[in-house]
């Protein structure tokens, strides 16, 4: 028993193949707010069309997810978390990791990241200026 078809699987192939286990081990379908019972005729066909419905929807939204990503970055938006450390301190921050004594956790602490980020912008840095 589900509240909803879209949230038992993802498309009519994931449907098709749940409602198949569920019919080898006698199990029917009974989706509470849709009013289909897999147990009636009427009701493995309303099932049947409304997933293919909501497939057909999943794709819809997906397909005009992606138009809008396309001219968002188009118009130059940039998606993502925005850098933690500027141009500079990741310049200022190479030069303490190359400098004797000065610990990478130190490094870490006073840029306020990662030990890992802290290698990872040195190795990305040392890249570019190669």
């Amino acid at each position: 028993m589900v509240t909803k078809l879209d949230r038992l699987a993802r498309s009519v192939v994931d449907l098709a193949n749940i409602v198949k286990r569920f019919q080898k081990k006698n199990v029917d379908l009974v989706v509470l707010d849709q009013g289909i019972d897999t147990t009636t005729l009427y009701g493995r066909l309303q099932f049947n069309i409304l997933a293919a419905i909501g497939e057909f929807e999943r794709e819809l939204i997906k397909e005009r997810s992606t138009e809008g990503r396309v001219k968002a970055v188009a118009r130059g938006v940039k998606f993502g978390a925005r850098p933690k450390l500027t141009k500079k301190e990741i310049e200022e921050l190479s030069r303490d990791f190359e400098a004797p004594g000065c610990s990478k956790k130190e490094i870490a602490e006073h840029y306020g990241i990662s030990r890992s980020s802290v290698y990872r912008l040195y190795a990305e840095n040392r890249q570019q200026c190669v």
